[in-house]
């Protein structure tokens, strides 16, 4: 898809690849609806893009599922049917064994990895079937295919 005059939604825009994405969205001549938990880190992306009325922040937790559903018509509102979803919010759990997590960490990395993307690809999905031409880009982190037990936050893994 070419991104010039298109509507992109981007979930992370606050910070790391989703801001990279955003910004790289808004420099091929896409209007960007940029959404995090952040306020800080999405209004750091507004400044960095320097993109006027082509950027709109919306902070939501990807994990509630109504504020989510109200996503698309509130970015429409601003800017018109979205035309694409690239979805990178996600978390990773702390670098522990799975003996050693609580029950709240493992459930809130659930929650947004896997709640988060479900509740954003349902709610997207009725607009950008309507759409000429639309896509939806989920990631992951290549944990999810190859976990490493007990990573160290260096990104290292222990050897034995």
């Amino acid at each position: 898809m070419k991104l010039e005059d298109k509507i992109i939604t981007v979930t992370g825009a606050g910070n790391g690849v989703g801001r990279a994405v955003a910004l790289e969205a808004l420099r091929r001549g896409a209007r960007v609806a940029g959404v995090d938990i952040s306020a800080h880190g999405l209004e750091e992306t507004a400044g960095l893009a320097a993109a006027g009325d082509r950027f709109a922040s919306y902070v939501v937790d990807i994990t509630d599922k109504a504020a989510v559903s109200e996503l698309p018509a509130t970015i429409a509102e601003r800017f018109g049917a979205v035309d694409g979803l690239v979805h990178l919010a996600a978390i990773i759990q702390p670098f522990l064994k799975v003996k050693d997590l609580d029950d709240a960490a493992i459930e809130r990395v659930f929650a947004v990895n896997w709640w988060g993307t479900l509740h954003l690809n349902r709610a997207f999905l009725p607009v950008l079937l309507d759409r000429p031409e639309a896509h939806i880009v989920n990631t992951s982190s290549m944990g999810g295919f190859i976990p490493s037990p007990a990573r160290r936050s260096t990104g290292r893994r222990r050897l034995p």
